[in-house]
């Protein structure tokens, strides 16, 4: 962060698919981008945008948003 501005993030979740996920397309969103909630909300959407359910899984894509949106506030405050 510098000052209310994004300057460089990383986003990565375990858990939600075979391996890692990054979520670069999210990363893209927020960079050089000043702290609001909304850019958290579509930046929690960018990261799960191509995830795929397989029935028993879609709670994933949920929590993974989530996740991506709690983690974000938590380190904007």
């Amino acid at each position: 962060m510098e000052g209310g501005t994004i300057r460089e993030v990383r986003i990565a979740l375990g858990g939600v698919s075979t391996k890692p996920w990054r979520a670069e397309n999210a990363e893209a969103m927020l960079r050089g981008k000043p702290v609001s909630a909304a850019l958290i909300r579509d930046a929690a959407a960018a990261a799960m945008e191509d995830a795929r359910s397989y029935g028993q899984n879609g709670f994933k894509i949920v929590l993974g948003q989530r996740a991506v949106a709690r983690n974000l506030s938590t380190l904007a405050a």
